[in-house]
């Protein structure tokens, strides 16, 4: 142990900064609490793993690297998951006396005594980062965690000859005879089946929970990276007391089973704070829940940050920064569209700017700017929406989608007017945007004058990093796209990390229209769409396939996949 030596003499011993960077760093810090370590990972001098290895040099404690390390799965479960998340540590070798355990807080006698009793071994402790053992606990303890327990008491804490079980014939039940949450008491089983479900959704990082009701059975699943798949099978028996527990959570009336609902609430889970948007639909077994999963710091997201290729990002950044002007962006449900958005909003929030907008529904609340919720009720549409906005003095509005051609026609006009417009069109590609407004009626000049910049997208799988290979993709394949048939290229394997599907994470693709002088004189006559994206790609558009095939050359996803999100001519 070298506590007594100054971690900054560790860090020099270690290579991780010269003599002079140091004494220049602390000649200019500001904050002369801030741990010197936290200072040289703020200012990217070090990496945090490279902190952890000089503090258990310090501590006499070694420092692993679990995202190198293959997990044992017996080792870790001589724990429970509960334990290893409250602790935050993760065994990672056992033997019959002692037990290596990485952790978070290596000098914490409390969780060691516990650890010493929980597995009846000594233990040696290890240092790792928070991130590397998160991740391991999931890796080790897999997608049910301790699901299956809970619904197993879940099942026991439910009075089944009081749950009126809905099926084919009983499809028009009383709801009064639905088991309120009451009946299962304060901390019941159910409402920790709700929470874990939640919990355990986020660390499979997904992005929807879709519970669905049939005649026997309930099943969950979860949509990753843009796929669905099957985490467990729930009980006929809870399906009643579950919906009305995440109804109840969302503020939605658990008596109404037979129109559709929608809610939102906000968990704090260990991974952070998150908004859930909850959605009910009756069908013939029961209600189908679905659960948007919102994390609040997506909203943060830098527009660089994105994947937008560099030319694109030009183009946009410098439309945002115009005073006023038109600017879409385009692509099908899922594609990516609200959170390009999110990010052109993040750009531009500024104390110096008034920002409104008109969603539906607001997905992410964002500090310092004005938004609302579509409510038709009360008269709140979009275009209505949209006309109040004009009077609260506004430089930048957003308009969560245009519909139709109203308030096509009122976000044309604000865009002529001073204003900067932001919002989303189905459309397949960047060109097919025009002639869309054009189909609800804009006239060409006004949409000539008024649009300055569209962007369509689509969001690819990316290749695992943990099990990546070179493969040979089919020359076929390889020549659809225009890229190298002697070129190398790269897929994931398949392993723990990615969940044996050789992907995680997804990026998007873009082509970013710029509406040049000679793109607005093909506006103005009328031109088809084919004839304006033919235009542009002579101009040097990068279009949605050659972006794609540009990520696949770079490793980052594959042929097929680019194949699967752009099969259309788009």
């Amino acid at each position: 142990m070298n506590i007594d030596k100054p971690l900054s003499e560790i860090f020099l011993e270690e290579g991780f900064v010269t003599r002079e960077e140091l004494n220049d760093i602390l000649a200019h810090r500001e904050d002369t609490t801030e741990p010197l370590g936290d200072l040289l990972v703020r200012l990217k001098r070090i990496t945090e793993k490279q902190k952890l290895k000089c503090l258990g040099l310090q501590m006499g404690v070694p420092f692993i690297d679990l995202a190198k390390v293959e997990l044992d799965q017996l080792a870790a479960n001589i724990i429970p998951h509960s334990a290893a998340v409250r602790l935050l540590v993760i065994p990672v070798e056992v033997t019959e006396v002692s037990a290596s355990v990485a952790m978070v807080d290596p000098l914490n006698l409390s969780a060691l005594d516990e650890l010493t009793n929980l597995t009846g071994r000594d233990i040696d402790p290890l240092i790792a980062t928070e991130s590397d053992i998160r991740e391991s606990i999931f890796r080790a303890f897999g997608a049910y965690d301790d699901l299956g327990e809970i619904l197993g008491e879940a099942v026991k804490g439910v009075d089944t000859e009081n749950v009126k079980l809905q099926n084919a014939e009983e499809e028009e039940a009383d709801p009064a005879n639905i088991v309120d949450l009451k009946e299962v008491g304060d901390g019941a089983p159910v409402v920790k089946l709700a929470n874990a479900l939640l919990v355990r959704a986020i660390g499979m990082r997904a992005s929807d929970i879709h519970i669905e009701p049939f005649q026997r059975k309930v099943r969950v699943r979860v949509r990753i990276d843009g796929l669905l798949q099957e985490i467990m099978v729930i009980p006929k028996d809870l399906q009643l007391p579950l919906a009305s527990r995440l109804k109840l959570m969302a503020g939605l009336d658990i008596a109404e089973r037979r129109a559709p609902q929608d809610g939102r609430c906000t968990l704090v889970a260990p991974q952070g704070e998150f908004d859930f948007r909850v959605s009910t639909y009756p069908s013939v077994f029961g209600e189908t829940l679905v659960i948007r999963i919102l994390d609040k710091n997506a909203a943060m997201i830098n527009l660089s940050k994105l994947g937008i290729h560099k030319q694109g990002l030009k183009t946009l950044i410098s439309r945002l920064e115009e005073p006023q002007g038109l600017i879409l962006v385009t692509g099908p449900t899922g594609s990516g569209k609200t959170t390009t958005l999110y990010a052109s909003l993040h750009h531009l929030n500024s104390i110096y700017r008034n920002i409104i907008t008109i969603e539906d529904p607001v997905e992410y609340q964002m500090e310092g700017i004005t938004q609302a919720n579509l409510n038709v009720r009360a008269g709140v549409t979009f275009a209505s929406g949209l006309r109040s906005m004009l009077r609260q003095d506004p430089d930048v509005i957003l308009v969560g989608e245009i519909r139709d051609g109203e308030t096509a026609a009122i976000a044309t006009e604000a865009a002529l007017t001073g204003h900067l417009v932001l919002s989303s069109l189905h459309a397949n590609d960047a060109a097919s945007s025009i002639t869309r407004l054009l189909d609800m009626g804009i006239e060409p000049f006004l949409l000539g004058g008024s649009i300055t910049c569209a962007v369509a997208q689509r969001l690819v799988r990316t290749n695992c990093p943990k099990c990546l290979e070179e493969y040979k993709p089919d020359p076929e394949n390889i020549r659809s796209l225009g890229l190298d048939p002697q070129g190398i290229y790269l897929r994931g394997r398949g392993c723990e990390h990615c969940s044996k599907t050789g992907y995680r994470g997804r990026i998007g693709i873009y082509e970013c229209l710029d509406m040049t002088t000679d793109l607005r004189r093909m506006v103005l006559a009328g031109k088809h769409a084919s004839e304006i994206q033919k235009m542009a790609e002579n101009m040097g558009l990068i279009t949605l396939r050659q972006d794609a095939s540009d990520k696949v050359a770079e490793g980052l996803t594959t042929v097929e996949e680019v194949l699967r999100v752009t099969a259309e001519r788009t």
